[in-house]
């Protein structure tokens, strides 16, 4: 897993469409209510624009205070997100999220789970991440259709678990 609190590249005109890439920055972490935002997931057409996009949200989050932690699940994707899954708290009754700001949690490859074979790891992932209150989440992939089988196939556990802030530039007509 990697943790960074800095960017990994200043967002530029050579990393993509710039102001696509704030706009996507800003509307993931709101200027009025920073620490609130609901899991979104993001597909995006090449690696540039994942690591523009990436570069730009650590800058919005960093810009209001909120720490970020980047893990790349493409390596090894099952285990490196048993040991996300290990690391979130178990929701009790009444449990309150304190005045801790919570850590923006973005994993890469999240995509690789988009089919039977390789989703196993989401169900105890779904288990513990629906009431987790400690993290921001961005998902990132870059199928498109693996993300939706994911996220928008009702007999899978992350169904509708997150809102897609994919912009339309970049969405592939279903």
């Amino acid at each position: 897993m990697t943790n960074t609190k800095k960017p990994l590249r200043k967002p530029g005109p050579d990393r993509g469409p710039a102001n696509l890439v704030s706009e996507v920055a800003k509307s993931f972490i709101h200027h009025l209510a920073p620490s609130f935002r609901p899991p979104a997931r993001l597909v995006t057409p090449t690696e540039e624009a994942e690591l523009a996009v990436i570069d730009a949200v650590v800058l919005e989050a960093a810009d209001r205070g909120i720490p970020t932690e980047i893990v790349d699940l493409r390596p090894a994707p099952a285990e490196l997100l048993h040991q996300v899954t290990e690391r979130l708290k178990e929701f009790r009754q009444g449990q309150d999220a304190g005045d801790e700001m919570p850590t923006l949690l973005i994993l890469r490859g999240f995509d690789v789970f988009g089919d039977e074979a390789h989703n196993g790891p989401t169900y105890p992932f779904r288990a513990k991440f629906q009431f987790d209150r400690s993290h921001l989440w961005l998902f990132l992939g870059r199928d498109a259709s693996r993300m939706r089988w994911l996220f928008g196939s009702y007999a899978r556990p992350l169904y509708e678990s997150t809102v897609d802030i994919t912009p339309k530039p970049w969405r592939i007509p279903s």
